[in-house]
């Protein structure tokens, strides 16, 4: 969750590290594979925050002999990691829309020399669109590649967007879905949704309410005087639980992306998954695929069971 301190941003847990600590692997890998290449790189963080962030920190104990407390320290966001990768991505696009967070990114960031950096403050599905419409960015034969990082607070980012993205064939997404979010909005029977249905339109297309929900509709009596029965009103039960749910934004992914990852479960504490992190690729060719894969591959190895371990402890 992301929470405003001040100027500071605020949000996470240990899932937190482990998700930033994967996207920054996917990001050295995949520079490292394609410096070499006559591709303009860019990274776009689409939610950048103020490009750090605050943790809380848990310190003493007996091994360092003082009293157990717990610590809030500020520490680097994704923007600030992937700033200082090496070889460096040839361009920087970072997204914030909160006029206090986007004045403390600015700050942070700087302009490095060996690399140009934009921050645009606006709504992120907007600048996203505006941004990644423009001839330079469509077509196979364009000359720019890139990473782009989806990390939202809550439901933000808009399946227009998203087909915006895959229309580049240029791109690889890492979104990181917000899948218990999703399953709350999604009432067991179709009845419950009511007012959230046009937002749930936004985020996942408008194919969620027949995919999800059991369809023909069922019947049931609406009583509208005593002892009357009156007229039927139709309902649907929601199909599956929230595993379902994620297969199910999976292949609605594949409809517009070239390929799709398994997603990396991500869990707030060991019984409950919160977030979905999925890679989507819009270059057909295989040889991008294949290398993307390989990459994502790496990734579930070596950050899946770090889950695990930290909620062990």
């Amino acid at each position: 969750m992301r929470r405003k301190s001040g100027s500071k941003n605020e949000f996470g847990g240990p899932w937190t590290e482990i998700k930033l600590d994967a996207i920054e692997y996917y990001l050295q890998c995949y520079l490292n594979a394609m410096t070499r290449t006559p591709f303009n790189l860019w990274y776009i963080d689409a939610f950048a925050g103020t490009g750090r962030r605050l943790r809380k920190r848990t310190i003493g104990g007996l091994e360092q002999n003082r009293i157990i407390e717990t610590i809030e320290e500020e520490v680097e966001g994704s923007v600030l990691r992937a700033l200082k990768l090496q070889p460096p991505f040839h361009h920087f696009v970072f997204i914030e829309k909160d006029p206090d967070f986007h004045a403390a990114l600015e700050n942070a960031v700087g302009q490095p020399v060996s690399a140009k950096v934009e921050c645009l403050k606006g709504e992120t599905n907007l600048v996203l669109r505006r941004e990644f419409s423009q001839d330079e960015w469509q077509g196979r034969r364009a000359a720019r590649r890139g990473v782009v990082f989806l990390d939202p607070f809550a439901l933000q980012v808009e399946w227009k967007t998203l087909e915006v993205l895959a229309s580049t064939k240029a791109l690889d997404v890492w979104y990181l879905f917000p899948l218990r979010d999703v399953t709350r909005q999604l009432a067991k029977s179709y009845n419950g949704i009511g007012p959230k249905a046009p937002k749930l339109d936004s985020v996942l297309g408008p194919a969620w309410s027949t995919d999800l929900y059991a369809f023909p509709l069922k019947e049931a009596p609406v009583q509208t005087e005593l002892f009357d029965l009156g007229d039927t009103e139709q309902f649907a039960e929601r199909v599956g639980d929230q595993s379902h749910i994620e297969r199910w934004f999976k292949t609605r992914l594949e409809l517009i992306f070239a390929h799709v990852s398994e997603p990396l479960p991500l869990f707030t504490d060991p019984s409950r998954q919160a977030f979905s992190l999925f890679l989507a690729i819009s270059n057909p060719d295989r040889s991008a695929i294949d290398l993307a894969t390989k990459f994502s591959g790496y990734v579930s190895k070596n950050f899946a069971p770090a889950f695990r371990h930290k909620f062990s402890r």
